[in-house]
């Protein structure tokens, strides 16, 4: 597949790393993935610390100064362009075949990623669920063809910041 990097003035590029992987991936240049919507959440739930709440005194009794955080959801909008040079049906098989290397990509085990946009980044990240596009995912207008497609990734360690520095996500 030829990957397709459209120009968007003002788009801020999303990074992947492997467990293992020696540097981070710009999803863009790589797989041609635009991330539209990140629907991040800006407020952390804590959880409850352990409690006991007497019956003969008010109020609780806490166990736990520390405050946790719950591990979260995070659904990520992608679309993947493609130009549409062989007609419709070879831009849609270039688009399914890229969407298919993409979720190769990130399907086993867990990884981090940074947001240059938003500048979150977090660690001990794993997918959860990668949802198929189907057919009403797919589009062509003019001389080119997108597709849009979602996945669902769980962070479960949404206390550690994370940076990117020399091509690397890192604690902050």
């Amino acid at each position: 597949m030829a990957i397709y990097v459209p120009q968007i003035s003002g788009y801020e590029p999303f990074y992947i790393q492997r467990d293992g992987d020696a540097s981070a991936t710009n999803i863009l240049s790589a797989y041609g993935v635009i991330i539209k919507d990140s629907g991040y959440p800006m407020n952390r739930k804590a959880k409850t610390p352990y409690n006991n709440d007497w019956k003969d005194r008010s109020g609780d009794d806490e166990w736990n100064n520390v405050i946790n955080y719950e591990a979260f959801n995070y659904t990520f909008v992608c679309a993947l362009f493609a130009r549409n040079m062989n007609g419709d049906s070879a831009a849609r098989q270039e688009l399914k075949d890229g969407v298919r290397a993409f979720q190769n990509f990130i399907k086993n085990g867990e990884f981090k990623f940074y947001s240059a946009y938003t500048k979150f980044g977090f660690q001990r990240v794993r997918i959860e669920e990668f949802h198929d596009p189907g057919e009403a995912g797919f589009r062509t207008f003019g001389n080119a063809a997108r597709v849009i497609f979602s996945f669902t990734v769980k962070v479960n360690d949404p206390v550690t910041d994370m940076v990117l520095s020399n091509n690397q996500i890192i604690e902050a």
